[in-house]
């Protein structure tokens, strides 16, 4: 089983989104626990991470994560970003310039 572990920065942008979303993101973020590999693997310069999609109320959200399998005892999901679709990826890279 993975641990979750949410950086400063997507903490920080959690936090500006409404708290209805956001519990619905932890909620749906859950399955990544058990299958870290469920996010899609993005391409290019971010070749690297992964995006788990999520879609609420019309409105679609993304959490931007890498897999850190240091060993069998420590097993790391990291969340680099959590957001709406909008502008996301755009953000994504400049917080990893």
């Amino acid at each position: 089983m993975f641990q979750i572990v949410i950086t400063p920065s997507a903490k920080r942008t959690a936090k500006k989104l409404p708290k209805q979303i956001r519990e619905e993101i932890i909620k749906q973020s859950q399955e990544l626990k058990e299958n870290p590999y469920l996010g899609e693997k993005l391409s290019g310069s971010l070749h690297f991470l992964y995006s788990f999609h999520i879609k609420f109320k019309g409105v679609e959200y993304r959490l931007a994560y890498t897999i850190d399998n240091i060993d069998k005892s420590q097993k790391l999901i990291i969340v680099h970003l959590i957001g709406p679709r909008e502008n996301f990826y755009e953000k994504l890279k400049r917080l990893l310039r």
